[in-house]
């Protein structure tokens, strides 16, 4: 090689003629065909798709929804011209505050508590108490388009764009909801005294907060349903503070009992009670009654006698005085009677026998 004007050396010079033009051309033409076939592969993969029984799809043109899959094998446009979104509209999500779960089943155990899961569960009551509290919240999807687009935006894997099963994730909804439940319960444990909270308050805490998180979440359309919301554990921060309150759970305890159980020999005795009251009532409603028939019926007869006495007044006592005269003398045993208008004779008169009296005319 020799050097040119400047002091530079020279290659050697390459002959035009030389490079093998159609040697070039042929490769070249089987690399362009090749990257084609890929991208015919790739797009025809990527029309056809699966949904899950658990899943909904959701089918975008050019950024804007088009329509809904159901589970099955269904076929699009291919990208980039249609994506699908996978959401599992059927799946009861749980999410977990102030603990974590390891691993599940008969036996679940539980992560070591962290600092961030200790933070969340320390909360100031009403009366500047400080109580541990952790819950859970289960939430599904209720409208899929809500739960991707309304709040923040869906992530979509590269490999779901040429036909993958990832699931299609809206990572801003899970945060929105674990911010809400946080500002919820917290709201509702700081409203409250620390004895609620950890005894009675329970179930109305988990039930007011599944409401605000609902209205909370309606509010931002997020396209979800709040289905419960449970307190794990209510308990206060200290061990030592924690026995204390454990004796006044067990006294308060002990005490509901008693009331219990007086309330329910309060309901067994008031019905006999009750019922003791309603027979003395009757029977002196039915003495009473009875009273009354006998004392009417006396006055009746008496009426009766007197207008007879009126109308004969000797023949009626006569016979007044008769009646009572056998009313007595029947229980009377020997009976003697001496008339005053005899002498010398003692006229005796067997009253044991049938007496009869004569009929002399007067009265009736």
């Amino acid at each position: 090689m020799s050097p040119d004007s400047y002091g530079r050396r020279q290659g050697p010079s390459i002959n035009r003629d030389d490079i093998p033009w159609d040697e070039i051309s042929f490769w070249l033409m089987r690399v362009l065909l090749a990257a084609l076939a890929l991208v015919v592969l790739l797009a025809v993969m990527s029309m056809f798709y699966r949904i899950d029984a658990s899943d909904e799809g959701v089918i975008l043109r050019f950024g804007k929804k088009v329509d809904t899959a159901m589970p099955g094998l269904h076929w699009k446009l291919p990208w980039p011209v249609d994506k699908v979104y996978k959401v599992p509209v059927q799946r009861i999500q749980v999410m977990e505050f102030g603990f974590a779960t390891q691993s599940a089943g008969r036996r679940t155990r539980y992560a070591e508590t962290s600092k961030d899961d200790l933070g969340v569960a320390e909360m100031l009551t009403g009366d500047l108490n400080l109580g541990h509290v952790e819950w859970i919240v289960q939430y599904r999807v209720k409208d899929s388009g809500d739960y991707l687009f309304n709040v923040g935006g869906a992530e979509v894997a590269p490999w779901a764009l040429m036909g993958g099963d990832e699931y299609e994730a809206n990572p801003a909804v899970p945060d929105t909801i674990r911010d809400v439940s946080e500002s919820a319960m917290r709201k509702l444990v700081g409203d409250s005294s620390i004895d609620y909270v950890l005894t009675i308050g329970r179930d109305q805490i988990a039930k007011d907060a599944e409401a605000m998180i609902q209205q909370e979440l309606d509010g931002f359309q997020a396209g979800v349903d709040i289905v419960t919301v449970k307190l794990q554990t209510t308990s206060p921060p200290t061990a030592k503070v924690q026995d204390a309150f454990q004796e006044v759970n067990r006294a308060r305890q002990k005490k509901e009992r008693v009331v219990n159980e007086a309330q329910g020999e309060r309901n067994s005795k008031i019905p006999a009670a009750r019922g003791a009251k309603d027979k003395a009532i009757a029977e002196a409603e039915g003495y009473q009654n009875r009273v009354v028939l006998e004392t009417t019926g006396a006055v009746n007869a008496f009426l009766d006698q007197l207008t007879e006495y009126e109308k004969a007044p000797e023949v009626t006592r006569k016979r007044l005085y008769l009646e009572a005269m056998e009313k007595i003398l029947r229980n009377v045993g020997n009976k003697t009677i001496i008339d005053d208008s005899v002498r010398g004779v003692v006229p005796l008169l067997d009253l044991n026998s049938e007496i009869s009296i004569p009929n002399t005319g007067e009265g009736r």
